[in-house]
């Protein structure tokens, strides 16, 4: 059994056997609602194991299993300067705004921050990926830490 649920109308629909394409009381889009859900319940899995990775600005111990990973910064970030450099990962340990299609689920992998620098202020991006343990893919199961390799990148927007 699947549940679906029309973009239109936003009538929710159980079935058993097929695949819905179609609200049947509007003829609207409709979207598997089960998986969006469990989609959804990752994501927030994911979010709450970056938010943790990040402020440590590094490998670190969450819910009694380590995330590992680390830090790398382009070399954009790197030329501004030791003291940028220090400045972006205090910043990036302390952000709190994730309003991009990156973190539209929870996944809290993606921010902007402003850091005020010898006088002017610079946007900076920072960005979590999630890899397998080969470094090379995603893992199969993202919010399993024994899979997963985090690799957190500082960079300014033109090196984006």
């Amino acid at each position: 059994m699947a549940r679906y649920q029309c973009l239109t109308c936003e009538a929710v629909e159980t079935v058993t056997d097929l695949c819905l394409k179609a609200c049947s009381r509007c003829g609207g889009p409709v979207f598997d609602l089960d998986r969006y859900e469990a989609t959804r319940a990752e994501a927030t899995v994911i979010g709450a194991q970056n938010d943790a990775f990040r402020k440590a600005l590094g490998p670190t111990l969450h819910d009694g299993q380590e995330l590992r990973g680390r830090i790398v910064a382009t070399r954009g970030i790197r030329e501004m300067g030791t003291a940028f450099v220090a400045a972006a990962l205090a910043v990036v340990r302390e952000d709190e705004s994730f309003a991009d299609d990156h973190s539209r689920y929870g996944s809290r992998s993606f921010g902007m921050p402003e850091i005020a620098h010898e006088g002017d202020s610079f946007r900076i991006y920072w960005k979590i990926d999630l890899c397998a343990n080969d470094g090379i893919m995603g893992p199969e199961d993202e919010s399993d830490p024994a899979q997963t390799i985090r690799i957190l990148t500082l960079c300014l927007p033109e090196e984006y």
